[in-house]
C-alpha cells in the first residue's frame, strides 16, 4: 500500500481544484465583460476586504419592450431570467446619463426604440416604486451597440483608481479622455468619485487593470426621500369622465403643507421652492409663476378639495401608476 504525507495530498487537492472548468470562468455580472479564463491568485497571496467597500452600482440589461414618450418620458425593459427581477420601468429624464457604447457619445432619449437591447445602471440605495414592473430613475443607461468593440463599467473609485466592486484598476495615460456629464473637460481628482469608463483591452488579473480611452465623472448626487401615496377605489371620484383625488391627502404624503384660505375658497401648497396655489371653482392653476389649465377646475365635495389627476404630474411633478386594482399609486 503507498502511504501518502497529508502535506502532499493537500498540494494535489489544491492543483485539482485550480484546474477545474469552473476556476477558468470568471463572468461580472455587474459589469459589462465576459472574462474567458480566470487568473489563479496563489494560495498565499493575501486577501484585502474592506466590507465598506462594497459594489455601488447595479446592470439591469434587458431589451425596452415599450416606449413611453408622455409627458415623463420611461422605458419598459425586461430581462429573460427564470429567477430575480426580470422587468423594470426605467425614468428618462435630464438627470440620467444616455450613452451609446458603440459611438461612446451622447444620445437623445427620443432614439429609444422598441428592440434595442440596454443596461439600466441605478445605484444599490435607488429605491423603486412599489409596483410591478417597479419604477426607478437610473442614473446611467447603455445602448448596446453591435458593432461595439469596447466595455464599458460603471462604479465608484477609490484613491488607487480601484473600483469598489475590486473588478477594474485605472491606469491613467496621456490619450484618455476624461469629461464631466455635460461634455467639459474633467480636471479634479478621480479618487471617490463615480465614473462611467470606457476601454477595450484589460489584463486578466483580479482587478483587471486597463488604460481607459474615456472616463465620465458622475455628478455628486444629492439624497433625495421618497414620498409615495396609495389611493383604494372609495377614495377616487369620477366626475364628467375626469378622475378626481382628494388634494391634502395626495399633496401632504407628498411633503407639501397644505393651507386652507376660507375667505378666499383657496388652497397653498408649498414644499421648500416649489409653491402652488388654487382656487375652489377656478379652472387656473398657479404653479412655477405660470397658470396651468387642466380638464377642470377643482371641487369641494363632504368638505375636501377635489382636483383632476393630472394636476399630480402636471403641478405637483410627481408620478402617477392606475394599477390593476384600479387603485392609484402616486410617488415623487
Amino acid at each position: 500500500m503507498i502511504s501518502i504525507n497529508k502535506k502532499v495530498l493537500i498540494a494535489i487537492s489544491v492543483v485539482l481544484l485550480l484546474t477545474t472548468p469552473m476556476a477558468a470562468l470568471a463572468e461580472r455580472t455587474n459589469g459589462f465583460t465576459l472574462e474567458e479564463e480566470a487568473v489563479i491568485i496563489p494560495i498565499s497571496a493575501p486577501i484585502n476586504i474592506d466590507e465598506e467597500k462594497a459594489f455601488q452600482y447595479i446592470n439591469f440589461r434587458g431589451v425596452i419592450e415599450e416606449v413611453d414618450n408622455s409627458e415623463n418620458f420611461r422605458v419598459l425593459v425586461r430581462r429573460d431570467v427564470t429567477e430575480g427581477l426580470d422587468v423594470l420601468w426605467a425614468y428618462v429624464n435630464e438627470d440620467v446619463l444616455l450613452l451609446n457604447d458603440g459611438t461612446r457619445n451622447l444620445m437623445d432619449k427620443e432614439d429609444l426604440v422598441v428592440g434595442m437591447e440596454v443596461s439600466v445602471i441605478y445605484h444599490k440605495d435607488t429605491v423603486m416604486a412599489l409596483s410591478y414592473p417597479p419604477l426607478l430613475g437610473p442614473d446611467v443607461m447603455i445602448v448596446h451597440d453591435e458593432e461595439s468593440d469596447g466595455f464599458i463599467h460603471v462604479e465608484r473609485f477609490d484613491e488607487e483608481l480601484v473600483s469598489y466592486d475590486n473588478f477594474l484598476k485605472l491606469n491613467l495615460g496621456e490619450e484618455t479622455i476624461i469629461l464631466d456629464e455635460n461634455g467639459d473637460e474633467y480636471k479634479g481628482d478621480l479618487a471617490d468619485r463615480d465614473l462611467v469608463v470606457f476601454y477595450t483591452f484589460s489584463t486578466k488579473s483580479i482587478p483587471a487593470q486597463t488604460t481607459p480611452e474615456k472616463i465620465i465623472v458622475l455628478d455628486e448626487k444629492m439624497d433625495h426621500p421618497l414620498y409615495t401615496v396609495e389611493l383604494s377605489k372609495d377614495m377616487i371620484l369620477e366626475e364628467s369622465n375626469v378622475t378626481l383625488i382628494p388634494l391634502r391627502h395626495v399633496a401632504e404624503a407628498l411633503g407639501y403643507e397644505v393651507t386652507w384660505n376660507n375667505e378666499e375658497r383657496s388652497v397653498e401648497l408649498v414644499n421648500g421652492p416649489h409653491w402652488s396655489y388654487l382656487k375652489i371653482g377656478e379652472n387656473n392653476y398657479n404653479f412655477a409663476r405660470m397658470i396651468v389649465k387642466l380638464e377642470m377646475e377643482p371641487i369641494i365635495l363632504s368638505s375636501r378639495t377635489f382636483v383632476p389627476l393630472s394636476f399630480v404630474e402636471k403641478v405637483l411633478q410627481a408620478q402617477v401608476q392606475i394599477l390593476e386594482n384600479e387603485t392609484i399609486t402616486i410617488y415623487k
